[in-house]
């Protein structure tokens, strides 16, 4: 059997990621909810189509709010964000005419508030599937050709590797040059 090789953090140069077939994309303008994940609720275990991603107490949790009100907080699709990433990567929501919708209105109710993504990423769309291992990953997982293999884009979280399907990319950056 053929071992394959893990890509983890590491302090990649910008021509290191365009020479691996990376390019920078830039994030959209779009609000996600979060809150910082309470020792009562962690760890906190989220699956998603491949992996298995753990959040300890402290992490902040990002929630998008959709378009419906769900039945309760863990039911709206999130993800785990290390504290000092996310102070790296995420601002408040600045929008002085917000009305929040009822979803979001929902989730400021569980204790979540506005904030959005200030910082694009560096990313490129898997030919063939990649081994990788995330901080909140427990073990190296495959991440399936057509998936996208993002990398933090700023501060402590320069080089973090980390995937997300299509379609959840196509909704987070922006891929028209």
């Amino acid at each position: 059997m053929v071992e394959r090789e893990v890509l983890r953090q590491r302090n990649w140069t910008e021509a290191e990621l365009a020479k691996a077939g990376f390019r920078y994309y830039a994030c959209r303008k779009r609000m996600v909810m979060g809150r910082v994940l309470p020792a009562s609720e962690a760890p906190l275990v989220i699956r998603t189509a491949w992996d298995t991603l753990v959040a300890q107490a402290g992490y902040m949790i990002c929630f998008d709010p959709g378009d419906t009100v769900r039945e309760s907080l863990y039911s709206y699709a999130h993800w785990p964000v290390r504290p000092d990433h996310f102070h790296d990567l995420y601002k408040a929501w600045d929008a002085s005419d917000w009305e929040p919708t009822p979803a979001q209105s929902h989730l400021l109710a569980l204790g979540c508030k506005p904030y959005s993504r200030s910082v694009g990423v560096w990313a490129k769309k898997l030919d063939q599937a990649t081994t990788v291992q995330s901080f909140e990953s427990r073990e190296p997982v495959v991440v399936p050709a057509g998936a996208w293999l993002c990398m933090g884009g700023n501060g402590s979280a320069w080089g973090a590797p980390y995937s997300m399907s299509d379609k959840a990319f196509r909704a987070r950056y922006v891929l028209e040059t």
